[in-house]
């Protein structure tokens, strides 16, 4: 099991130095991986965490109970070993999601990265906390570039809780 953690940090690792791959960091920098259980999916160019899902990058964290990491390419490329996938093109974590940056904390049911739009979409149960302010909602678009965020209730409400009187750096 070890050694299949190993492997994922090891594909991960490979594809970390292009520029244009998914960051779980904005910061960019090495990818730190750790989960129960890995599964490498070499003909559908994917890598998949089981349970206990931890991936940290700079200062930023993603945990999940399952992440799947999809690389760009049709999957009929010829890999050497870990190394050959190329850029990635997709994450997407499921079961109590939780990411966090020294501005932000989300989570949710579920997790999308799209290294395409570079956005973060989390859905279901969300809640975002910046500071000392909290926000609930159904689903969340965090666009990375622009760094603009959108919540959206749903069938319901947005629903915040503000606080004026914190200071402007985004801690408490």
């Amino acid at each position: 099991m070890k050694n299949r953690v190993i492997a994922a940090m090891a594909a991960l690792a490979a594809v970390a130095a292009p520029a244009a791959i998914a960051q779980v960091s904005g910061d960019g920098g090495p990818i730190k991986v750790n989960a129960d259980k890995s599964e490498v999916l070499e003909r559908q160019r994917k890598v998949v965490l089981i349970d206990n899902v931890d991936i940290m990058q700079g200062t930023a964290r993603l945990r999940a109970n399952r992440v799947t990491i999809n690389y760009a390419g049709s999957g009929e490329t010829q890999t050497n070993g870990l190394t050959g996938f190329g850029d990635i093109e997709s994450m997407e974590a499921v079961g109590e999601v939780f990411y966090v940056t020294p501005e932000l904390k989300a989570t949710g049911d579920k997790g999308v990265y799209l290294a395409a739009t570079d956005t973060i979409t989390l859905s279901g149960n969300v809640v975002l906390i910046r500071g000392e302010d909290v926000a609930t909602g159904q689903n969340l678009v965090m666009n990375l570039e622009e760094g603009r965020t959108v919540l959206d209730g749903g069938s319901g409400q947005v629903q915040m809780n503000i606080n004026p009187n914190q200071s402007g750096n985004g801690s408490n």
